[in-house]
């Protein structure tokens, strides 16, 4: 029995800019996530993870974007051509989202319970107390004290932490096999950060739930993920677990990681990436970090596109030259 919950093939995203000129923001995209798994994405802004974030979710329309090619196989349905009445049945359900904008996302004028009361009766009509019963339980899942009051408030009356509880609470609603957390720590103090992370991980453990952890915080996503996925100017160039980090195959990677702020010594200078990332949909010809990178040589540029391709059993990289900088995979 296989143990795949979804796969994204080549996924190219395009987005409406006018009538007729459409703007390429994701190109070749790839990944593949376990049941079970917990799966950092990351990767530069404008690299195309939350893009690639909402296609799985099936809200690209909303910001004028569409799938143009490519697949996204979940549980045999191929989402991107799933119907309306097919993602009524997904969305939510099977598949839940916390947002990007996490802190803003409660609806300021609803109070909690009523927000609550919206995802619990996705699943179809519940009577009062049945809603009632499962939005508390849902609060005290996610940690929240005093509920029955919570259920009363308004979200201008909670801490960020708390509204972020409550917007996992309503991901979680339906118990959905899959969560992609787009960036769910984004704006929260250090100490929060580890409390929602390790909420994270609970639900993960009680409910087998496979997670999409989106972050700039490196440190965070090698220390809590299983597998990590990078993306780069609209393609995912590689593919490495979190504890082979220091193997990758892929300069990006290396450079990634080598600008972590936690790596600089007291008053020493912070390693940074040189250049500019490429203009999204400008992307050069070959391999799209080469003119950042220390190691490229003319072969880089002559390959169109760079091929993302399995180095061994957990590995994949889209550097031609991953053996020859690195010796291989180790």
């Amino acid at each position: 029995m296989s143990n795949v919950l979804a796969k994204i093939q080549d996924i190219r995203i395009d987005v409406r800019v006018t009538r007729r000129l459409r703007l390429r923001i994701v190109d070749t995209a790839s990944l593949t996530i376990q049941k079970g798994q917990l799966l950092g994405l990351i990767g530069e802004s404008g690299s195309g993870k939350t893009m690639l974030c909402r296609a799985l979710v099936g809200t690209l329309n909303r910001r004028g974007a569409y799938v143009h090619s490519g697949s996204i196989d979940f549980e045999g349905i191929d989402l991107v051509k799933a119907s309306k009445k097919d993602w009524r049945n997904i969305r939510g359900h099977k598949i839940g989202y916390i947002p990007q904008s996490a802190l803003a996302g409660p609806n300021p004028v609803m109070r909690i319970g009523a927000q609550l009361a919206e995802a619990i009766t996705q699943g179809g009509r519940k009577s009062k107390e049945e809603v009632r019963r499962r939005s508390i339980e849902l609060l005290e899942l996610v940690q929240i004290r005093r509920p029955e009051v919570v259920l009363k408030q308004y979200p201008y009356e909670l801490s960020g932490g708390m509204k972020q509880r409550v917007m996992i609470a309503c991901a979680i609603a339906q118990n959905p096999k899959l969560i992609v957390a787009d960036e769910p720590t984004t704006g929260l103090d250090v100490t929060v950060q580890a409390e929602i992370m390790e909420l994270l991980r609970n639900i993960r453990k009680e409910f087998d739930t496979s997670i999409i952890l989106v972050s700039h915080d490196l440190q965070l996503i090698n220390s809590v993920c299983d597998d990590i996925v990078v993306m780069h100017a609209g393609a995912t160039i590689e593919k490495v677990p979190s504890s082979k980090v220091t193997a990758a195959l892929h300069p990006y990677t290396h450079a990634l990681y080598d600008s972590r702020i936690d790596l600089v010594e007291p008053r020493g200078k912070l390693r940074t990436i040189k250049g500019q990332p490429p203009s999204v949909g400008k992307w050069p010809t070959g391999c799209r970090f080469a003119d950042r990178c220390d190691f490229v040589k003319d072969v880089c540029r002559s390959t169109d596109p760079t091929p993302f391709v399995q180095v061994n059993d957990s590995q994949w990289s889209a550097c031609i030259r991953h053996k020859e900088i690195y010796g291989g995979a180790k």
